[in-house]
């Protein structure tokens, strides 16, 4: 095989490697997950319990791979998935979502801890 066939190939067996490891996103046990739709991006929204009553951790993820991500708008649109869902949840309880602590990780994951009060 020459040089050149042999780079591609290996390039394209760690790209096809790279792809699958991004979309393998299994849910966790006890975490509930729904994508979401902010600013035409597709988010992902993993929910679930911290073992305190009414308190919850929230990541939400981009569903895609993002190159060059940028802070600032990964962080608003990670801040409107976040309201919607802590507000939905904590609608059912009939209470009002609390944020106890929130930050942004890798630039583009926002992880969110709530509790409804």
């Amino acid at each position: 095989m020459n040089p050149q066939r042999l780079a591609l190939s290996i390039i394209t067996t760690l790209a096809a490697v790279a792809m699958a490891a991004c979309h393998d996103q299994q849910t966790i046990e006890g975490t509930s997950s729904r994508t979401l739709n902010v600013a035409g991006k597709r988010m992902k929204a993993n929910l679930s319990p911290t073992g305190t009553p009414n308190e919850f951790d929230l990541l939400i993820v981009r569903d895609a791979i993002v190159i060059d991500p940028d802070p600032a708008s990964e962080r608003a649109r990670g801040e409107e998935a976040a309201t919607r869902v802590t507000r939905e949840v904590c609608k059912v309880r009939s209470l009002n979502p609390q944020i106890v602590s929130e930050r942004m990780a890798d630039e583009i994951n926002y992880y969110v801890r709530f509790r409804c009060v």
